[in-house]
């Protein structure tokens, strides 16, 4: 995920994280169990990344989607999976559950006021993780 080899990856990485979940943090709201802010889930991202290298997926992590096809958790996962060729990711369509939030597409980022060179990276990363 934020590697040295792409060190815009964590700025990138923090502006999306302030816009989905800042306004929560911001309001005392815990965004999940563990992660209360920014550096949280940058520091969590950094250690799940970390163990994949060591150890792989975990297949007991199995992630969830929707009837879309919409993570219902697990996003980090998939990064940390797509980021090192992790070609088979295994999930678990959910009949009765619905994503919690709008979707991420490009309209939420610009929306959002996402950056035109950073939407343009994130345009060539979708291409190079869906081809």
């Amino acid at each position: 995920m934020i590697t040295a080899a792409d060190p815009d990856a964590e700025r990138v990485y923090r502006w999306h994280i302030e816009k989905r979940s800042g306004h929560r943090m911001q309001a005392g709201l815990a965004t999940d169990k563990f992660k209360r802010s920014v550096d949280d889930y940058v520091d969590f991202a950094g250690m799940l990344y970390a163990s994949m290298v060591a150890r792989g997926f975990h297949h007991g992590g199995v992630v969830p989607v929707d009837q879309n096809g919409e993570l219902l958790d697990g996003s980090h996962r998939v990064a940390c999976a797509i980021a090192l060729d992790i070609p088979v990711i295994p999930y678990l369509r959910m009949r009765e559950r619905r994503a919690w939030a709008p979707a991420w597409g490009e309209e939420w980022f610009l929306e959002n006021g996402c950056p035109a060179e950073d939407l343009e990276r994130i345009r060539r990363d979708y291409t190079l993780i869906t081809a």
